[in-house]
């Protein structure tokens, strides 16, 4: 896969075996697992880049059942793409969308919606924007440096304060059997010291050979079957 394709992929990601890929024509796949149980608890299929610069993606039950669609649009910035999913299980809709110069983040649920517009944008990460992110700043990243960045929340309607950090393989959960031996490790934490007391840190494993996220452990960007925040294990392959 080329670099512009590797740019696409941040969160979530889940798959089917090499066989079904190539034949529903997917370019990356992953195993997410529910966090608490250890068990597969949906799959995540990308599609390649089309010629309208957009990735689609579905989500699937185990069983192969798709749940939930989104679209990517990577017709700006590589680290700030447009999106739009929809959940079938409870008509759920959130999106990030530019209009002109403004980026409207909409959260509805059986057709009931809030928007909101944001018009200071030119450096805010949006969904899968944030691999494009590391990519751009792995120089900074492994020589070090912690980076600060914003990211758009477009499920509650606001933008939250991260900072990104390396960090050994010795103190990251991501580091178990079957990584690379020169896989680079990151973690990822809220920037507001109060907010960083109640929420968990996020964690990215990549293979530095060609960049590609190979492994991730923190919030899902879908909710469950009840409609609850959860947080997931990833594994990726990529076609």
């Amino acid at each position: 896969m080329g670099s512009t394709c590797r740019l696409m992929f941040v969160l979530c990601l889940l798959g089917y075996g090499t066989g079904v890929l190539a034949n529903d024509g997917y370019a990356v796949s992953g195993n997410v697992y529910n966090l608490k149980t250890g068990k597969l608890a949906y799959r995540e299929l990308f599609t390649s880049l089309d010629e309208n610069k957009e990735v689609q993606v579905n989500y699937a039950k185990p069983d192969g059942v798709i749940f939930a669609r989104k679209t990517l649009n990577y017709s700006t910035e590589v680290f700030q793409p447009g999106f739009v999913l929809n959940d079938e299980r409870d008509d759920e809709i959130v999106s990030a969308q530019f209009d002109g110069g403004r980026l409207l983040l909409t959260h509805g649920v059986k057709g009931n919606s809030q928007t909101k517009t944001l018009y200071e944008t030119s450096k805010l990460i949006i969904d899968a924007g944030l691999d494009a992110f590391i990519q751009q700043q792995w120089p900074k990243l492994t020589a070090g440096k912690k980076i600060e960045f914003d990211a758009a929340d477009a499920r509650h309607l606001g933008i939250e304060k991260f900072v990104i950090r390396e960090v050994d393989a010795s103190v990251s959960p991501l580091a178990y059997k079957g990584a690379g031996e020169n896989w680079k490790y990151f973690r990822v934490d809220t920037a507001n010291k109060l907010s960083s007391i109640f929420t968990d840190p996020i964690y990215y494993a990549y293979d530095p050979n060609g960049l590609y996220l190979m492994r991730y452990q923190g919030r899902a960007n879908i909710d469950n079957e009840n409609g609850e925040a959860w947080d997931v294990r990833i594994e990726y392959e990529y076609f």
